[in-house]
């Protein structure tokens, strides 16, 4: 196997498959390392059946430091090679598994419980609880500390489920414990899930126990799963991490420390140098929508509007969807969500044009298609009329401040 030439810094990233949230870092790793003069390689870890070969790879790719997932950091401080270049270990949330050398990446639990918290305090629900992930694992018990505080802040109590004994990790007992737990609260009740996989958990015990979602129950969780969120009723609000901003402070703490720059620690657990992480947005679906209380009809409009408006649709599709008249339908969808039809399109559009504004390699002509607009100039205006700044100027912004 023939080495790469060595014409700039590199960075080598080592996952295990590309999934959704891999990619999210790549694309964070490859935009930091684009803007700053260095390149970025992947190894996936499946193409070689998950067995970690660092020789071979270092030996192939010559980088200048790793950036590897949890799955990958034994190997890589074990292996002789890679136990000469810099080396930050990605989401190690059990961060105390790992030497005081090795270096993370790690989202923040305070930010994502007080996004959390505002969320379910929009609600105007007086009582509120947090559900550990299966396992009870060190990073959702600091997720479930931190909402504590955060709603505590506001005079609230906030219960915590804590599955007894072998329940934490037994997915049959776990769900029955919960469904205790849940029988005991009084309603209405907000719940933050530590991810979405919890919060499935969560939506089934509510649904054996006749609870409803969310007007009984409220609920969220972490991650943006389409595969947890999108699938069963209701859908599932959730809290989606900026892993795109992880992936660039990933690459900029390796930077860090190839160039032996000032990395002192950042609240690790055990005084490692921490590239820490928050919140892109909160995904709101009907799982957090007091709508649906009021106006099931307008409930379901922004349910599908949340899913099609990607799409060259219209207020008169979303009339349709509601089966009414336009007159009512514009009423009640004003009355009961404080904007119109059009707006709420709209919106949704700003969102992602948002979203895709922040991966950098996107071309911005292309944008307005991916949002639903014809080619043009009408998404700028609107754009600018909603934020103040010209596309441009945004995407600059926020890369500025997140790079």
């Amino acid at each position: 196997m023939k080495a790469i030439s060595q014409s700039r810094h590199r960075i080598l990233v080592v996952v295990a498959e590309m999934g959704r949230n891999s990619q999210r870092e790549i694309a964070g790793i490859s935009a930091w390392a684009r803007d700053s003069g260095w390149t970025a390689d992947v190894v996936e870890g499946s193409h070689f059946g998950y067995r970690a070969d660092f020789g071979k790879w270092i030996e192939f790719w010559r980088p200048d430091g790793l950036i590897v997932d949890p799955l990958y950091a034994g190997a890589a401080l074990a292996d002789a090679e890679a136990a000469n270049l810099p080396l930050v270990v990605w989401d190690a949330a059990a961060a105390d598994a790992f030497p005081g050398r090795c270096a993370r990446a790690m989202s923040d639990p305070a930010q994502i419980a007080n996004a959390a918290a505002r969320e379910l305090l929009s609600t105007g629900f007086p009582r509120f609880a947090f559900v550990p992930a299966l396992g009870n694992p060190l990073w959702s018990r600091e997720r479930g500390a931190a909402f504590s505080n955060a709603i505590h802040g506001f005079g609230h109590p906030v219960a915590s489920f804590t599955p007894p004994g072998t329940a934490a990790n037994d997915a049959s007992l776990f769900s029955a414990a919960l469904s205790r737990f849940l029988s005991a609260r009084r309603k209405p009740l907000g719940i933050f899930a530590a991810n979405d996989v919890a919060a499935v958990f969560v939506r089934d015990a509510c649904a054996a126990l006749g609870l409803r979602i969310p007007q009984d129950v409220a609920l969220l969780g972490v991650d943006d799963s389409a595969e947890y969120c999108e699938r069963g009723e209701p859908s599932l609000s959730s809290v989606r991490i900026d892993i795109e901003g992880g992936g660039r402070a990933a690459a900029a703490l390796l930077a860090k420390l190839v160039s032996g720059g000032d990395v002192r620690p950042l609240a690790a657990p055990i005084g490692s140098p921490v590239a820490s992480y928050g919140v892109e947005r909160v995904v709101r679906r009907a799982s957090t929508s007091a709508l649906t209380v009021f106006d099931a009809r307008v409930a379901r409009a922004l349910e599908w509007i949340r899913l099609n408006a990607l799409s060259p649709i219209g207020p008169a599709d979303v009339v349709a969807v509601m089966g009414c008249s336009r007159r009512l339908a514009d009423l009640n969808f004003r009355k009961a969500s404080g904007r119109s039809i059009l707006d709420e399109i709209h919106s949704r559009r700003l969102d992602e044009a948002k979203a895709l504004l922040k991966l950098s390699d996107i071309p911005i002509s292309e944008i307005p298609a991916r949002c639903g607009y014809v080619p043009g100039p009408y998404l700028g205006i609107l754009f600018k009329r909603a934020t103040g700044k010209t596309m441009r100027r945004w995407r600059a912004d926020w890369l500025k401040r997140h790079g």
